[in-house]
């Protein structure tokens, strides 16, 4: 039972993690130049709009649902491409690197965790 908190933990502590990265992934460019307010309300509703797929599982994860990590892992499938392309990219982004170490922790943990419920 006690692994089964933790998967769970686990995945919920990457899921803000994948946010704060996204955040910081919407600033950290070097053609961006933030003058006022507007600015960074326009980059917290980009990260907003690169986060959809994650905030999809927000009600299922506060219900915790037994299917909704399922779904946690297919999303973080489609991160780990993402994060790929951006650290083997032309800028050999840092920040996506740890954003594909970030989205395989987060991948095997809500795989434990459905592993684990449907056993149950």
């Amino acid at each position: 039972m006690n692994i089964l908190k933790t998967s769970y933990y686990l995945a919920l502590a990457c899921l803000a993690l994948q946010f704060i990265l996204l955040g910081i992934g919407s600033f950290d460019r070097p053609d961006i130049v933030i003058n006022s307010a507007y600015d960074v309300f326009i980059g917290v509703l980009w990260t907003l709009i690169k986060g959809i797929p994650w905030l999809v599982l927000v009600p299922g994860l506060i219900m915790k649902s037994k299917n909704i990590m399922a779904w946690m892992s297919y999303v973080c499938l489609v991160y780990f491409i993402i994060w790929i392309l951006a650290a083997f990219g032309a800028q050999n982004s840092t920040l996506a690197s740890i954003g594909v170490i970030v989205t395989l922790v987060q991948f095997v943990a809500s795989n434990t965790y459905t592993r684990l419920i449907k056993r149950q």
